[in-house]
């Protein structure tokens, strides 16, 4: 491990434990990417300065694109076309409920269009743009594993993938939807002040209705 992540793992350790339970999400701008760190059903969006700063390492995908820290979240730029991928980390932290150290990976899509699976853990489109999606843990199907779906403005659903790994996903109003998964990896890693016992992944994947039930209109 390079000096300089060794040293962000350091100082971001005293943030990480309250806020362990979080997810990342991305939303599109009209020029950037931004991803939060917080909860989407609680309009929570962690700060800089505060449990934000807890993210170590984060990146795009695919893209040279350098980060930039803003008040509530981090930005990207220029906005990269197609589907969008972002990935951080917290320094592994003291698990009580577990046992030893636990290392939380965050992982984030924005978009369904793209039916190939990118990240360590993703739900991925059957057909571009659809509802029907598959979970996939480093290209494998995982069965049987909760999804929870948040959808405008904070209206969540519980789901969950079936015996080959499918899940669909229902979108009935317009706006944005944003769904969570997380998969716990038992394998053990890294060096010294960087050493786990094992992997929590937390990925979310957001998307935009254009043509459904005005969130207003329901009653």
């Amino acid at each position: 491990m390079n000096r300089s992540l060794l040293g962000a793992l350091l100082i971001a350790g005293s943030l990480v434990q309250p806020a362990a339970a979080h997810m990342v999400w991305l939303e599109r701008g009209e020029h950037t990417v931004r991803l939060f760190f917080g909860e989407y059903a609680e309009n929570l969006r962690e700060r800089r300065g505060g449990h934000l700063d807890a993210i170590v390492a984060p990146q795009l995908v695919g893209s040279a694109a350098s980060p930039s820290r803003e008040a509530d979240h981090v930005a990207f730029g220029p906005l990269p076309g197609g589907d969008t991928r972002a990935t951080g980390q917290l320094a592994p932290w003291s698990d009580r409920a577990r046992g030893g150290r636990t290392r939380s990976v965050y992982l984030a899509r924005e978009g369904r269009t793209d039916t190939r699976a990118v990240l360590d853990l993703e739900l991925v489109p059957v057909r571009s743009d659809g509802d029907a999606f598959t979970l996939l843990f480093r290209g494998e199907p995982l069965r049987r594993t909760k999804v929870v779906l948040i959808g405008p403005p904070g209206w969540s659903k519980e789901l969950g993938t079936d015996a080959e790994g499918h899940v669909t996903l229902p979108t009935p109003w317009a706006g944005r939807y944003v769904a969570e998964v997380q998969h716990v990896d038992p394998t053990a890693g890294g060096q010294e002040a960087a050493a786990y016992d094992r992997t929590s992944y937390v990925s979310t994947l957001s998307f935009t209705v254009q043509d459904g039930i005005p969130w207003t209109a329901r009653q």
